[in-house]
């Protein structure tokens, strides 16, 4: 060994400890496999202290978070801060249920479905599905954030087969004026100024008024080549009169199969229109008007006029007393 291995040698720090070196051999045997229990412990301690920090941070963004929940008919929408109180309302759907067993029987596979007045979409997504992939439905919505709410729920439920168009449809093309209450009640947003009653018998009115895009069925249709249409469903509180003026030809030639329509009287009033005015401008183009039984799942009538505070009724110049549901065995 040279002079500068040596020195080297001498200079060299040991690997281990001094105390492991201190210790005998027998007790370094015994000590080695508790030092490694404890390394392994504290180990794990970090590890589960990571994990429950790390759920922390999860329950903190997600106590934040918006809901996503799936109604009574399948139908995935967001469930904003303003939604909940009537949340279960939002799930059963039990006003809507008559009119979707009996919707199915007049639209199929390859149908061009309309949904004026398509608020965030529940019937805009049961026409997608009957539809299919070869059918298309235009769902038209004029106010901003609830076009927005319709596009994020056609997204959830998959509806590529569903064009939305951000537009009123009434008697003429231009601009109108909407009428808009808060946000829960979104639903009740008009061209006409209705008083309503809320949950606990209270009267609300509008909040805002804002200018929104209009066109008339007739010219939309014209513009989109669109020949027929096989299911037109109408819910625009109190003007839907207004949208059968607008669409003279579609009706007058007889290019629509079925009507859905609802008719509410409170927005009626607000729109300066009896609900006689609107079954005659069906019966104009020959287009008898029929009720729903609920019960049986039925159609009756024709009939002409209603006293019903609120119910969607059906048109066609069919005869819809003919339809029988299928009765499971």
């Amino acid at each position: 060994m040279d002079a500068t291995s040596r020195a080297n040698a001498t200079t060299s720090f040991p690997t281990r400890p001094l105390w492991r070196r201190m210790l005998p051999a027998p007790v370094r045997s015994t000590g080695r496999p508790l030092v490694h229990v404890w390394q392994r412990f504290r180990a794990q301690r970090k590890t589960k202290l990571y994990e429950r920090e790390l759920e922390r941070e999860r329950n903190k963004i997600l106590s934040g978070a918006t809901p996503i929940v799936q109604d009574v008919h399948g139908f995935r929408f967001v469930v904003y801060p303003f939604d909940q109180p009537n949340l279960l309302t939002l799930v059963k759907r039990a006003a809507d249920i008559a009119d979707f067993q009996a919707i199915p029987h007049m639209v199929k596979p390859g149908d061009t479905t309309f949904d004026i007045g398509a608020n965030v979409g529940i019937y805009s997504v049961l026409l997608s599905q009957l539809c299919g992939s070869i059918g298309r439905v235009w769902a038209f919505e004029p106010v901003p954030d609830t076009y927005w709410r319709l596009r994020e729920n056609l997204a959830l439920n998959r509806c590529g087969n569903v064009i939305a168009v951000q537009s009123a449809v009434c008697e003429k093309d231009g601009t109108a004026q909407i009428n808009l209450f808060d946000a829960h009640f979104s639903e009740w947003n008009s061209l006409g100024m209705p008083s309503m009653f809320d949950r606990d018998g209270s009267r609300i009115s509008p909040r805002q008024s804002i200018d929104v895009p209009a066109c008339t069925l007739d010219q939309f249709c014209a513009s989109e080549k669109i020949e027929r249409v096989n299911f037109l469903k109408v819910d625009v509180e109190g003007f839907e009169l207004s949208v059968f003026r607008g669409a003279e030809r579609l009706l007058k030639e007889h290019r629509v199969d079925y009507v859905c329509f609802e008719i509410s009287q409170e927005s009626l009033k607000g729109a300066g229109v009896g609900s006689r005015q609107v079954f005659e401008a069906l019966e104009r183009y020959g287009y008898p008007s029929y009720g729903l039984d609920r019960a049986t799942g039925t159609f009756y009538g024709p009939i002409r006029d209603t006293s019903e505070e609120w119910m969607n009724f059906y048109a066609s110049t069919k005869d819809l007393t003919n339809y029988r549901p299928q009765v499971s065995p």
